[in-house]
């Protein structure tokens, strides 16, 4: 029959099922658009009526159900229709012999409710292949009375059989068959039991109310799987019967309840009772369920943030976890003060949530506290994680700390990956009074490495405390870096503005930089920096370099020669 997908062979047995669902259901349609009415005035159905016995008169009429001529064919399905159950034995035997004439199948459906006990009763001495016929039959006459039936099949052990029982119960619907599906669902294996649940859906969409009093069923495993699909229906009148299982004795129910009920939120216009009480199944024993009612509770967005709050600051430990996790995701910022608060909780969970969340929500407010939860090491690495978020807004309190400070490096650390943010706050630091902050700074604006600070880091290089840090600073910039300490060498005679040039052309390590550090050690430059690039161009540089510089040094330059053998000397005691 072509209104029934056949697919023979074993390596095709996978798709056949997979495709049992949907033929079925379009088989049916084209069944139900058949024309109505009685075809008139067909010769082969006159010379078929007209047949000496009944059995022959059913033969003939079948012949033409065959044949070619399709208003003939109509017609002798109308009169077979009439016929009653006595002639749906030898219809069903030659539906199992001409399996492409689509109208024999037409014809049972067409006599409805009496074909039912002749349908069933061909099951039970059927081979495989009548069976699915007959099941499929059954679901496209709709009577209630073949459903006990039906559900026997659910647990047959030919997987065929029981998805075209299935598809059947679902056709005929109604509770009792909803739960019997509901009921197989859970015992069948992973391949069919996705096309369950798709078969569920496609019906339930029509009607929910089944599936929502399955939720009543004594069977929990009935409830769990009723509890599931109402998630996917968008049926709000399920909302009421889904909060009412939240408190059912089964985990797998209550998890299976808040997530339907998270999947319903955005279409609740009066959700605060919903939320209280997915609120209360935050403090649930199992894990499972909890964790099912924090991801509900987000799907509910904003307008749950005060009740979450509340939880936070009057829940037990666990509770308090849940509910901060949840305003972490939901993201609002209302969110921040009860986080900064429980930064100091007493239990490490609450307070790991509380400054996770901030990593989402924080703000300015946050960044003080935030430094202080650089101490705790629990709390470290999601503080810095928020810093780096927040800090750029009030990048002043990170040199607020003592300099014995153990999260002063970290600070440092946030500062530098803050980046040009606070490039502007630094520049103003280098200007400020307290050496430290300017030492601090130079370290920091060059690790950053923005050329925007070269100029102002070229003033600090005749500072006696920090220049070293700033001729640093600029080597680590690039080009802009390197061509600022050359600038400073070449114009200025200071002594420690060479001097630290000088330092910092060593650490650009280009040939530029190089050439100007060789010939500082015959230049017009104070001492002390001619002497120090002697010593750089001796330990770093290249050998023709350094050949040139010794031979500096044994002619021309032979007072700078007592100098350098000293520092030298020093330098490789120190290493």
């Amino acid at each position: 029959m072509g209104w029934r997908f056949v697919c023979r062979g074993p390596g095709r047995k996978r798709l056949a099922l997979g495709l049992v669902l949907c033929m079925a259901w379009s088989a049916g349609a084209a069944m139900r658009t058949l024309p109505r009415g009685r075809a008139q005035g067909s010769e082969a159905v006159r010379r078929a009526v007209a047949a000496p016995t009944e059995a022959g008169r059913l033969e003939a009429l079948i012949e033409v159900l065959k044949g070619k001529d399709l208003p003939a064919a109509l017609e002798a399905m109308e009169v077979l229709h009439q016929t009653g159950p006595r002639a749906v034995p030898r219809l069903v035997s030659e539906m199992r012999r001409t399996r492409n004439n689509w109208l024999i199948g037409a014809t049972l459906v067409r006599m409805g409710s009496e074909a039912v006990a002749p349908l069933i009763e061909i099951l039970e001495e059927a081979d495989q292949a009548t069976t699915v016929d007959c099941i499929y039959l059954l679901g496209e006459i709709q009577d209630r009375r073949a459903v006990p039936t039906l559900i026997r099949y659910l647990d047959d052990p030919r997987d065929e059989v029981r998805m075209y029982a299935v598809t059947a119960l679902l056709q005929i619907g109604g509770p009792r068959a909803v739960e019997a599906v509901l009921g197989r669902l859970v015992r069948e294996n992973k391949g069919l039991s996705g096309m369950i649940v798709e078969a569920l859906l496609r019906y339930a969409r029509d009607n929910a109310e089944p599936v929502i009093q399955a939720l009543q069923s004594p069977d929990p495993r009935v409830r769990q799987e009723a509890a599931y699909l109402l998630g996917g229906l968008g049926d709000l009148r399920a909302v009421e019967p889904l909060v009412g299982v939240l408190d059912d004795e089964d985990p797998r129910v209550r998890k299976n309840a808040a997530f339907s009920l998270g999947k319903l939120a955005e279409n609740l216009d009066d959700a605060v009772w919903v939320v209280d009480a997915l609120a209360e199944r935050l403090g649930d024993d199992d894990e499972q369920v909890a964790e099912a009612a924090r991801a509900a509770l987000v799907h509910f967005g904003k307008p749950v943030v005060e009740r979450l709050v509340e939880l936070c600051r009057t829940g037990p430990p666990a509770v308090r976890v849940r509910a901060l996790n949840v305003l972490r995701d939901i993201g609002d910022p209302r969110a921040e003060k009860v986080m900064i608060e429980l930064l100091d909780h007493p239990v490490r969970a609450v307070r790991i949530a509380a400054v996770a969340g901030l990593v989402a929500v924080g703000t300015a407010r946050a960044v003080e506290p935030l430094l202080q939860a650089l101490r705790d090491e629990d709390l470290r690495w999601f503080a810095g994680l928020a810093l780096e978020r927040v800090g750029a807004e009030k990048p002043e309190l990170f040199f607020s700390a003592s300099p014995n400070d153990p999260t002063m490096s970290l600070r440092f650390q946030i500062l530098q990956r803050l980046g040009t943010a606070v490039v502007p706050f630094l520049e103003e630091e280098l200007r400020a009074d307290n050496p430290g902050r300017k030492a601090a700074a130079c370290w920091v604006l060059g690790q950053i490495g923005d050329p925007v600070a070269a100029p102002d880091l070229a003033q600090m290089l005749d500072d006696p405390q920090v220049g070293w840090l700033a001729a640093r600073a600029l080597a680590m910039l690039g080009e802009t870096g390197c061509k600022a300490l050359l600038d400073s060498l070449g114009a200025d005679r200071d002594d420690r503005v060479a001097l630290h040039a000088v330092e910092g052309l060593a650490l650009c390590d280009t040939n530029e930089a190089w050439d100007a550090v060789e010939g500082a050690v015959s230049a017009d430059l104070p001492r002390q920096a001619r002497v120090r690039a002697a010593v750089l161009v001796s330990r770093y540089g290249d050998p023709l370099r350094v050949d040139r510089v010794r031979e500096y040094l044994n002619t021309a330059g032979q007072d700078l020669w007592p100098e350098v053998e000293a520092a030298l000397r020093a330098e490789k005691q120190v290493r």
